[in-house]
C-alpha cells in the first residue's frame, strides 16, 4: 500500500542511489582511460549484485518491514542502478554509427548484470542455509 511515510522512503533511499551512482559516474570518468560508460556499467553491475543478494535475503528470512524493502529495493538500488542511462549511451553509440562498441556496450551489461543477480542470489542462499 502506498503511504506517504513509504513514499519518503523510497525517496530517501533514491537520493543515496543516484549520488551515489553519481559519484561512481564522475570517478570512473577521471581514471585514466575511463568514461562515463564504464561509470554506468559499474553502477548496473553494483545494483545487480545488491539487488540479487538484497532480495534473497528478503526471501528467505521475510524480517525486513514493507517501508525498508522499499527504501532499499526501490529507493538506493533503483537510484543506483542506471538503465535509463545505459539505454541513452547505447543508442547514442549506435546512433553515430559505432556499432561494434555498441553491440559490446550493451550485452556486456545484459549479460554481466544477469550473472551478477543470479550469482548473487545463489551466494545469499548458501549463506542462510
Amino acid at each position: 500500500m502506498t503511504t506517504w511515510l513509504n513514499l519518503l522512503c523510497v525517496a530517501a533511499g533514491g537520493a543515496a542511489g543516484s549520488l551515489a551512482r553519481y559519484l561512481i559516474t564522475v570517478g570512473s570518468a577521471s581514471l585514466p582511460g575511463g568514461s562515463t560508460m564504464l561509470g554506468t556499467t559499474i553502477a548496473n553491475v553494483l545494483g545487480c549484485l545488491a539487488i540479487g543478494a538484497f532480495a534473497e535475503y528478503v526471501v528467505l528470512t521475510g524480517h525486513l518491514s514493507e517501508r525498508i524493502q522499499l527504501g532499499i529495493q526501490v529507493g538506493i538500488l533503483g537510484g543506483l542502478t542506471t538503465f535509463s542511462t545505459f539505454a541513452l549511451e547505447s543508442t547514442i553509440l549506435a546512433e553515430t554509427g559505432r556499432w561494434p562498441l555498441a553491440s559490446l556496450y550493451v550485452l556486456a551489461n545484459l549479460l554481466i548484470g544477469w550473472v551478477s543477480v543470479f550469482a548473487m542470489a545463489a551466494l545469499v542462499k548458501g549463506w542462510m542455509a
